[in-house]
């Protein structure tokens, strides 16, 4: 019999009768780790196996079900890009182009709101940066000529005047006549503004001071769209303005400015409305 074979230090013949005990245990731990060793490897390849095995079902479950899988399977969930998605679809809509003020002040057809002095001079005062002249008279007339100097009058008739306004403004000493005359087409207007001479009378009486009946007045013409306007400015005494730089002068100016304004603020009014006909028309055909 004998014992520790294959250990090292093993019992031999002629060694002593007593076995290596700490040889012998030392030896059946290294074959207790062998076996552990042996059942971890086991095990960590059953779970790799079972994970393997349960992916594969897993996979195929999903492609039965209608999901996406790596063959190209499709889904039961709806594609967006179909026009039966249920998703709203919109048709699409479009304004045409909003009107311009000029296509109103230009064209007789766009341009029928009322011309009249309630209409065109409606505010009490005139207000030109910073400048206050109040409104001291108003007159309007379908004859032209009866509003202006008699070489004037024959500008206008020739080109087809229709209507002319006329209102006075008052402040700081002097007195100012603003006339804006209506035109049947802005060609008519542009050549009685190029062939203008003479000039716009001045309109007194009531608040108005007789102004600019000894000369020395300042006279501006201009136009806009189908509209021809003038001013004709002087000192509120009646004496004759000479110089530059004169409130008179200035007047003048601030009155063309003012007559300006209130032509295009006529087209910005009218465009407005025209606009929003629009956008009423438009949603009235969508209802």
């Amino acid at each position: 019999m004998s014992y520790g074979q294959g250990g090292p230090g093993g019992w031999v013949p002629g060694g002593s009768s007593t076995p290596d005990w700490n040889a012998l245990a030392a030896d059946a731990e290294r074959r207790r780790g062998r076996r552990r060793t042996t059942v971890i490897l086991a095990s960590a390849l059953a779970t790799v196996l079972v994970g393997a095995v349960v992916a594969f079902l897993i996979v195929s479950q999903s492609g039965d079900d209608g999901e996406p899988t790596a063959s190209g399977g499709s889904s039961d969930l709806p594609d967006p890009s179909d026009s039966g998605s249920g998703e709203p679809s919109f048709e699409p809509t479009t304004l045409p182009p909003l009107p311009q003020p000029r296509e109103f002040i230009s064209d007789p057809e766009k341009d029928i709101a009322p011309f009249s002095v309630d209409e065109f001079y409606a505010d009490d005062t005139m207000e030109i940066e910073g400048r206050s002249y109040a409104r001291a008279a108003t007159q309007g007339t379908a004859d032209c000529a009866e509003a202006v100097s008699t070489e004037l009058a024959g500008v206008l008739a020739d080109n087809g005047c229709a209507a002319l306004l006329r209102a006075t403004y008052t402040g700081d000493g002097v007195a100012v006549t603003v006339g804006v005359a209506q035109f049947g087409t802005e060609d008519a207007a542009i050549a009685a503004r190029e062939a203008a001479t003479g000039n716009l009378l001045a309109l007194t009486g009531g608040d108005a001071p007789t102004f600019c009946q000894q000369g020395g007045c300042r006279t501006t013409t201009n136009q806009v769209g189908r509209y021809t306007y003038f001013t004709i400015a002087g000192n509120a005494d009646g004496s004759p303005d000479s110089g530059d730089g004169t409130a008179a002068q200035l007047a003048a100016r601030d009155g063309n400015d003012h007559a300006f304004a209130r032509i295009i603020q006529r087209g910005e009014a009218q465009a407005s409305a025209s606009a929003s006909a629009l956008v009423e028309e438009r949603e009235s055909q969508q209802e």
